[in-house]
């Protein structure tokens, strides 16, 4: 459940709560503080979990651009030793470590990209919960007043409330957005992707043979 989610359950059932209930209207609004504070904590428990996982990923791709780098000497070490086909081999290597490095380079940037998003929407969540303390007193009184005056309930759910209902408008939109993004994961996309990968396998020997005639130049010249 994304902290959008978990906001919207909070603020929503605590909103009818308020329409409904005959309880204490700033004991309830404190209460929800707490909740979204305690949603929050989590949300940066998941964060750091992201931020983990983007660092670790980074690492991967340095160690696997440091293979892409080690087969090409490796290339260059059996070129100059007059033995083509082992070049041939090494440069072979190099490309499935290129691939893989490069997978791995993706991962990392979507990795990065969520923390990044994860901790904007926390930033904007903290501020819009500080709002909601700074309102609190204000809220409990038109609360009380509403419930005081004959079909004030009506009011009430409709106006008094109405900054909160702006902010689960507003993490609604959010939730939206973060669906659109993850339509770039779609299966058909990334059936594609895999479609184009085998073409680039099938045409990899022509590129490792122009490779090999670059490098050999290169130690001739």
């Amino acid at each position: 459940m994304s902290i959008f989610d978990r906001f919207n359950r909070v603020l929503k059932s605590n909103l009818n709560s308020l329409v409904d209930s005959a309880e204490d209207p700033a004991k309830m609004l404190d209460q929800t503080v707490l909740e979204m504070d305690a949603e929050i904590k989590k949300a940066k428990g998941d964060l750091v979990t992201q931020l983990g996982t983007a660092k670790r990923l980074e690492k991967k791709v340095i160690e696997a651009n440091e293979e892409v780098a080690g087969w090409e000497n490796k290339a260059v070490l059996a070129l100059r030793a007059g033995d083509e086909d082992l070049a041939r081999e090494a440069l072979k290597m190099k490309h499935k470590s290129k691939a893989n490095a490069d997978n791995l380079q993706r991962q990392a940037d979507g990795a990065s990209a969520a923390a990044t998003k994860l901790q904007d929407s926390i930033a904007d969540a903290e501020r819009r919960i500080e709002d909601l303390k700074a309102r609190k007193a204000t809220l409990a009184a038109q609360v009380r007043t509403a419930r005081a005056t004959p079909g004030g309930g009506g009011e009430l759910a409709t106006g008094t409330l109405g900054g909160i209902e702006r902010l689960t408008g507003r993490i609604d939109q959010l939730e939206a957005e973060v669906e659109a993004s993850a339509v770039l994961d779609d299966p058909e996309r990334a059936a594609v992707d895999a479609k184009f990968r085998a073409l680039e396998r099938k045409t990899g020997g022509a590129v490792v043979e122009d490779e090999l005639a670059a490098l050999k130049r290169k130690l001739e010249g």
